[in-house]
């Protein structure tokens, strides 16, 4: 290895790949030398001399191992107590009056920052939040699955329903859907699982796909490359650099409107699957076996709004969501989302946005900074 070549440590407790990809374009751009055995090796390196550290890693063992290194780390993270924030607003938004947050370490930084920002934002709102946190630590936390799920299991039971329960990560909402299952608990009708990461390995390969909150980990990654490479050129770097919640990628495991009645619950699962036909309030009422007028008083009551409204909303945030990611034609999108016609699009745009549907997609093109659609 050249003697002017950096060497760094790449330390990650959990091998996601985007926060490696941001890494390894600065490391290329930067001509390091990058040495993986605490990622892939399985043994973290005690001997090891070189340059510098870039770490993603929580756990109390890893950050001791870390500082008796005794080289240069960046600090960076994502924005923990704003991601507790957002899952606040998305559940209250939903329509749940009852909130949990599930952990298996409540001692971790990770779990006090997103558990108080969730629990901050729900006391601004007049709500409150129970926090699940499993009782075993150490070398008992890693071994205690069976007792830990069937835990679970049984303190999800307790919840009144309908409940939403946020997830310190996608890993223990992975747990949680496991959990309602072996319960006989309905996701996500009595219970909406919501995780943090977007990691596709743990959200789209569940049981029912699991909403999580977007970490962009490639910008993360490159960042504490970045950071890393200005202190070792003697650069004074005080603050961690901060990467803000990404919004959240809604699947399977949040898809549902929480209102208390169980018939009222039947109905609106029945406006969200089939929104994209030409169904109307009656034909809502009637999958629930309520009447208009039950229906109306339902959701008037836990949501604040009316069926009609509920089922506009559902129809123009698909639409949007249509506009935002593919090239569909105007017309395309009216028809997949229940709209009907380009010209009923149209009007709801201009009413609710001001503008119209091409111009609500370019504006959001614009700020994406011209990423292509499929």
């Amino acid at each position: 290895m050249d003697k002017h070549q950096k060497s760094i440590l790449l330390f990650t407790e959990w091998a996601d790949p985007r926060f490696h990809q941001g890494v390894a374009r600065y490391a290329r751009r930067a001509n390091w030398h990058l040495n993986l055995d605490a990622v892939y090796g399985r043994r973290l390196p005690a001997d090891w001399k070189g340059d510098g550290c870039i770490h993603m890693v929580e756990s109390r063992e890893a950050l001791a191992f870390i500082e008796k290194l005794n080289v240069p780390c960046p600090v960076v993270c994502g924005d923990a107590k704003c991601e507790g924030s957002e899952a606040a607003d998305y559940f209250a938004h939903l329509g749940f009056r009852h909130f949990v947050c599930y952990t298996t370490d409540r001692s971790e930084p990770i779990t006090r920052l997103r558990f108080g920002g969730y629990e901050e934002r729900l006391k601004q709102m007049g709500l409150s939040a129970t926090l699940l946190a499993w009782g075993k630590t150490g070398s008992e936390k890693g071994i205690a699955w069976g007792a830990r799920k069937q835990w679970l299991s049984e303190e999800l039971k307790k919840q009144p329903k309908p409940v939403a329960v946020f997830c310190i990560d996608d890993r223990l909402a992975l747990s949680a859907v496991e959990a309602c299952m072996d319960a006989g608990i309905e996701i996500p009708g009595e219970v909406a699982v919501l995780g943090v990461g977007n990691m596709e390995l743990a959200c789209e390969c569940s049981a029912v796909p699991i909403s999580s909150i977007r970490i962009d980990f490639d910008t993360l990654g490159y960042e504490a490359a970045a950071q890393l490479d200005r202190i070792l050129d003697g650069e004074p770097v005080t603050q961690p650099y901060v990467v803000p919640a990404g919004g959240i990628e809604e699947r399977r495991s949040t898809y549902t409107l929480a209102v208390d009645d169980e018939r009222g619950r039947k109905a609106l699962r029945f406006m969200l699957d089939h929104f994209h036909e030409p169904i109307g309030v009656n034909d809502i009422a009637k999958a629930g076996r309520l009447t208009r007028w039950q229906l109306t008083t339902i959701t008037r009551r836990d949501l604040d709004t009316t069926p009609t409204r509920l089922l506009e909303d559902t129809r123009v945030k698909k639409s949007c969501e249509l506009l935002r990611t593919t090239n569909y034609p105007i017309k395309r999108v009216a028809y997949e989302t229940g709209l009907g016609t380009a010209l009923r699009l149209q009007r709801i745009f201009r009413k609710r946005f001001e503008c119209s549907p091409s111009a609500w997609r370019k504006a959001q093109e614009e700020a994406a900074g011209g990423q292509p659609r499929r």
